[in-house]
């Protein structure tokens, strides 16, 4: 039994360590939560998933938000697909294969596009003949889907989730408003099984943000749901069937 979890960005373990714990995962990142202009953050993410028991994977910060967006913006899917390729290929020699990633959640194209890349390799798999279980947790609050697991945490797990969290200091104004906007994530660890189709017709926040921002001048180019990332999700999960 191997398990594979895949990320858009360091951190994002943190809202299930304590599955970390108990599954032993193998982590893949995409992006090294670089943002804008901060310092990659994989080094403490490596850490969590050392404390976590949990094992790097074949994919961990390849690239900055930033060459991950301009991909995007230029519809150039090979770094998707050469994520999927080596997830599958971590997986070599299982029968059986869990795969979570980041839930769509309108939130942000990385993430949505990482839900994408979760559902290539989940493909690619079964397509092997492997038994597959697939599913998605939710990097935000209030992210649609269906609980197919729920994990509760005990004291002792919660401190270790606690001071995971704490240790992550490029995290911390995060962390404190996640446990604003979200304290039962420190007691309870939820998977989720999402059907999303990939409508031509879905408005996703980050869509408004990025507008505004190239209105501000921050951007030059808004990355929308319609010319970039449908098309790229669609991408994927064609290079998840072949």
């Amino acid at each position: 039994m191997k398990t594979i979890l895949i990320l858009a960005h360091p951190g994002h373990e943190l809202r299930i360590f304590h599955w970390m714990e108990l599954s032993g995962a193998v982590v893949c990142l995409l992006t090294d939560g670089s943002g804008g202009s901060a310092a990659s953050r994989t080094d403490y993410s490596r850490r969590a998933v050392a404390a976590a028991g949990a094992e790097v994977g074949p994919v961990f910060g390849p690239m900055s938000d930033k060459a991950w967006y301009e991909a995007i913006l230029a519809q150039d899917s090979e770094p998707f697909r050469r994520v999927v390729d080596a997830v599958v290929a971590a997986a070599r020699g299982a029968s059986s294969v869990t795969v979570i990633a980041d839930a769509v959640d309108g939130y942000n194209p990385v993430h949505d596009l990482t839900s994408a890349v979760g559902a290539a390799v989940a493909a690619r798999l079964r397509a092997s003949h492997r038994k597959v279980i697939s599913l998605v947790s939710a990097a935000v609050p209030g992210v649609a889907g269906r609980a197919r697991r729920e994990i509760l945490l005990d004291t002792p797990a919660r401190e270790r989730k606690a001071a995971a969290i704490h240790a992550y200091a490029p995290l911390a104004e995060e962390a404190r408003r996640i446990f604003d906007e979200a304290p039962e994530s420190f007691g309870k660890e939820t998977l989720l099984e999402q059907d999303f189709g990939w409508p031509d017709d879905f408005e996703p926040h980050w869509e408004k943000f990025a507008r505004e921002r190239v209105a501000t001048g921050r951007y030059l180019t808004p990355i929308t749901y319609r010319d970039h990332v449908l098309p790229m999700a669609r991408a994927i999960l064609d290079h998840g069937s072949n």
